[in-house]
């Protein structure tokens, strides 16, 4: 009986072994699945840091791009406040220096030119005055008065 004793131990104790190899093969099974979900949430994570750092980027250069726009029309207001338009009898106009408005001939500048790039290019002629960069031309003074006289003819 003491053989019969030993031995129904002896099996308590392989299904106690078993019991425990189940249980820790159950728990690996979970902690596998555990580690998979935590891989994959932090794949995500990377993603959505990746897609962050982009966003980011684009702003920088968004940002910088305003910068830029904003230094270059502060710099195109410094170069306009240096010029005064002047309107012509013909209905046209044209920019001179702040300092030349009372001379007698002022030198004269191209508005267009003046106005979209913020460069000062001198308009050239005498009556009809004409831009060398944008071929733009503008007329100071009225188109003089022809006079036509009727000839008679003396037969």
């Amino acid at each position: 009986m003491i053989d019969w004793f030993a031995g129904a131990v002896e099996s308590a104790k392989a299904m106690k072994e078993i019991g425990q190899s189940l249980l820790t093969i159950r728990d690996e099974g979970i902690i596998r699945e555990r580690v998979y979900e935590l891989n994959n949430s932090l794949m995500d994570l990377q993603q959505k840091l990746l897609e962050a750092q982009l966003n980011q980027m684009e702003l920088v250069k968004r940002i910088q791009a305003l910068e830029s726009e904003r230094e270059q029309a502060n710099q195109s207001k410094d170069v306009m406040a240096q010029y005064t338009l002047k309107n012509f009898q013909t209905g046209v106009s044209a920019y001179i220096l702040n300092g030349e408005a009372d001379a007698e001939s002022p030198q004269l500048f191209c508005t267009s030119c003046l106005e979209t790039a913020s460069v000062a290019v001198t308009l050239q002629g005498a009556r009809v005055k004409t831009c060398p960069k944008c071929r733009s031309s503008i007329s100071t003074a009225p188109r003089p008065q022809i006079t036509v006289r009727n000839r008679t003819q003396l037969w």
